[in-house]
């Protein structure tokens, strides 16, 4: 049986992310730009099959997903609960 990834979810400071280029954002990950900043989800069916081909060279744990958008420019990232990510989708 072969170990799928998670949903991770992450805020990033919009003003401090200035070095960030929001057109470049990958396949496997998710990109909303809304008042609370930068808001990134993973998206794991499509990260698993990157990591196989050896396209995504990012072990699968919040704090190697952090470094990773910290990489791509983002500034300030945070993890956020998913539950509390998602839930304005809910009501719209």
């Amino acid at each position: 049986m072969v170990k799928t990834g998670k949903i991770y979810c992450f805020q990033a400071d919009y003003r401090a992310s200035s070095q960030f280029d929001k057109d470049q954002i990958p396949d496997w990950l998710s990109l909303e730009v809304h008042w609370q900043g930068y808001c990134i989800s993973t998206v794991p069916w499509v990260a698993d099959v990157a990591r196989v081909l050896g396209i995504l060279p990012v072990e699968d744990t919040p704090e190697a997903w952090m470094n990773y958008l910290e990489e791509l420019g983002l500034q300030g990232v945070t993890q956020v609960c998913c539950e509390d990510f998602f839930e304005n989708r809910l009501y719209s």
